[in-house]
């Protein structure tokens, strides 16, 4: 009788080696992977990395074109795993179309000769691996103090290597401006708000005294500012380019999902004054040109908004100068030269789909800033109702942002994006828009969870977004409106969450900021909620 053998599966090329060795299809969870722990059987992890994983060193001379091939395997052991994961699973839900060269290409260049940065990746690609994206998982660990010896390891060893190479002749301020981001990236992660938003202003003045030196340099010495140390590793960079187009954009809108949480910042020396004329006169040649402009003048926004709330609540003030409602003009008024150039771009070029939705992601921003800052002084907290087509079109163009995901294909790396885009925008119109129906569709496009953006969880901020229709609708007019005495006029979000996901909110109502002085401060009404 002919003895059968067993029918030979494919070769399993991915995965873990457990998995490799059955024959079977790995999910390639990491650290252990789910098809061993689910079946009781021990996952032997994952191979180190192959000749395969290169990464090339750019010379700038040669535009965009590739150089040579290095292998990054040298001196990294087992460790290497966690930077072959960033490469292929963190890296493409991280990058967004802004700063797509940063997380793809340069991060990658530097890690091969800077042990800084490639300690930094090495713990950034473990956070990725072993974090769930959710504000509540990170907080959970953050909270308790139980961080991996591996990502600690990594984490110190990045500080230690960045130290040292300061100290050294041929230290380039760039290795710093990276090593820094990468620590402000791994801090949003964490949850650790305190300290990413310390890096982010570490990085901002390194770049303003870099600024202040090369002003310096070329009033003392005109060609000094051109010139390139050969002796550092670096010098396949083009320096002056990489800290003004690459870097320093990323700093600088950074500043708007800090500023946007909540955060206490004087950004004041981080960002320029507005010129009207320059927006006036401006025509995009690529939609890079319109980015840049866009996250500028949306600082401003924030800027001008949060100053003159904090005067409204805090000091109380109801008339303010002519000079502060001048700032205020400008800056609307830049808003809208904006738009206007950014309209003219649309007509006037043949748009990809995938331009598109990078230009409607910004038009999000645009709407959602100016409205605020627009009705910022309005007492009644109704003169937003003007602006109901405005936030429907906020709320198209993120549905057509969110059908342009994979929401719900499984991802190996956390779901999170160090880009704010959608959740700030679809809260804002949730809380500020009292039409019952608009303000419920920007919940239902939350509750299709998109990643999270920074620190802004769509889980916590869902909650708070609900709460805050609970309590403005517990009186409303003939159309379902609420009325004026139950508007809220600011909500805020304490972001010390803590291991079960509790954290305090405070609802501040409208009427509240009619006080006067000698009737006391407005008082928020504080409450415990749990995601």
């Amino acid at each position: 009788m002919e003895r059968r053998s067993r029918r030979s599966a494919a070769k399993v090329k991915t995965g873990c080696k457990t998995c490799k060795f059955r024959r079977v299809k790995c999910d390639e969870q990491r650290p252990n992977c789910l098809k061993c722990t689910s079946t009781g059987r021990q996952c032997d992890g994952y191979a180190s990395l192959k000749q395969g994983f290169e990464v090339h060193i750019w010379n700038p001379g040669q535009g965009p074109a590739f150089q040579k091939t290095v292998s990054l395997l040298p001196g990294l052991d087992d460790s290497v795993r966690y930077l072959e994961f960033y490469h292929r699973c963190a890296r493409p839900v991280l990058s967004g179309n802004f700063d797509n060269s940063f997380w793809s290409r340069t991060t990658l260049q530097m890690a091969f000769s800077e042990p800084a940065v490639r300690h930094a990746l090495i713990a950034l690609g473990y956070l990725h691996s072993t974090e769930s994206g959710s504000l509540k998982h990170a907080r959970s660990r953050f909270t308790a103090i139980t961080e991996s010896k591996t990502f600690l390891h990594h984490y110190n060893m990045s500080v230690k290597s960045l130290v040292d190479r300061m100290g050294q002749s041929n230290y380039k301020t760039e290795v710093g401006l990276v090593t820094c981001l990468l620590f402000v990236c791994m801090e949003f992660l964490r949850g650790n708000h305190q300290t990413a938003f310390t890096h982010l202003i570490n990085g901002l003045n390194i770049i303003t005294e870099r600024e202040k030196k090369v002003r310096h340099d070329s009033v003392n010495s005109p060609l000094s500012s051109c010139s390139v140390d050969t002796s550092t590793t670096l010098t396949t960079f083009n320096i002056s380019t990489l800290i003004e187009d690459e870097l320093k954009p990323i700093f600088i809108r950074a500043l708007t999902s800090a500023m946007l949480y909540g955060a206490v910042l004087d950004i004041r020396p981080y960002v320029t004054d507005l010129d009207l004329r320059h927006f006036e006169d401006l025509r995009f040649s690529n939609i890079r040109e319109m980015e840049l402009s866009a996250y500028e003048v949306r600082n401003h926004s924030i800027l001008q908004s949060r100053y003159l709330g904090l005067k409204r609540h805090f000091y109380q003030v109801k008339v303010f100068t002519a000079k502060e409602l001048g700032q205020k003009q400008l800056v609307l008024d830049c808003q809208q030269a904006w738009y206007a150039a950014t309209e003219h771009y649309r007509n006037t070029h043949a748009l990809t789909k995938s331009d598109e939705l990078v230009i409607q992601a910004l038009l999000i921003g645009h709407y959602i800033t100016y409205i605020w800052l627009l009705c910022q002084l309005d007492p009644t907290a109704m003169a937003i109702d003007a602006y109901l087509d405005e936030f429907q079109t906020v709320l198209l163009y993120c549905e057509r942002i969110l059908d342009s995901m994979d929401l719900d294909t499984p991802q190996h790396a956390a779901r999170f994006t160090f880009e704010i885009s959608l959740i700030p925008a679809l809260y804002s119109v949730a809380l500020r828009c009292r039409c019952p129906v608009t303000r419920r569709k920007a919940v239902a496009l939350l509750q299709r969870n998109p990643p999270r953006e920074g620190l802004w969880d769509v889980a916590t901020h869902l909650l708070v977004a609900k709460r805050v229709i609970e309590m403005e609708e517990v009186e409303v007019d003939e159309r379902g409106w609420p009325v004026e005495r139950t508007r809220l006029w600011n909500v805020g979000v304490n972001a010390d969450m803590d291991r079960k996901g509790g954290f305090w909110a405070y609802f501040t109502p409208n009427e509240e900021l009619k006080k006067t002085v000698e009737e006391g401060r407005p008082l928020s009404k504080a409450e415990f909620l749990h995601v």
